[in-house]
């Protein structure tokens, strides 16, 4: 009996201390796929009975973000819940949304950054900051472009028969015409 656990002990050391073999294997760099030739391509497509051909279609994945969600932006963040050209939930609780669209001047853009800025003016005189996505009018409309000097407001409407179709609404900045006319310095003269 002390014969065969003297036996499975000393089996068993040897197998525990060959598992933990410290030295770490020699790294092996993969063999670069040799690219056939045209005439092996063109030996191994007439072999089987094809057409040769000297350039075989290569497939490329490209990505197309278009329609998908952001993974990195919060569901919050997503207007009315979705993606895409979908209507607007007409319940708005921004402070804009108590207005009509021809009620609200914009004073300036501030377009120099990958998110611009735009001020909006409220009939009461107040400015509100508004960036892309932001929901204007009674209409429940949404800020979808900002350029240099206006902004562009698509709101929904729904047809009898049930279709929704986008009215874009632009907006532009007023130019004031006592800054238009303006005064050359050096020559004293008024310019144009």
């Amino acid at each position: 009996m002390r014969r065969i656990v003297f036996t499975l002990s000393l089996a068993l050391t040897l197998a525990f201390s060959a598992c933990g073999d410290s030295t770490p294997a020699p790294a092996v760099a993969p063999a670069k796929p040799k690219a056939p030739s045209a005439t092996t391509a063109a030996a191994a497509a007439t072999a089987d009975g094809g057409v040769a051909s000297a350039d075989a279609p290569q497939f490329v994945y490209v990505y197309n973000p278009v329609g998908k969600r952001d993974p990195f932006r919060a569901e919050a963040d997503v207007p009315h819940g979705g993606l895409g050209d979908e209507p607007a939930n007409k319940e708005c609780s921004e402070p804009l949304c108590i207005y009509d669209l021809e009620q609200l001047s914009l004073v300036g853009v501030v377009s120099g950054d990958a998110n611009p800025v735009a001020m909006l003016e409220a009939p009461d005189h107040v400015g509100h900051i508004i960036r892309r996505n932001s929901r204007v009018g009674k209409q429940g409309g949404k800020v979808t472009a900002i350029s240099s000097d206006c902004i562009v407001v698509t709101e929904y409407f729904q047809t009898p028969d049930g279709r929704v179709n986008p009215n874009k609404v632009n907006l532009c900045v007023k130019k004031d015409e006592a800054l238009e006319k303006t005064m050359d310095l050096f020559n004293n003269k008024a310019v144009q």
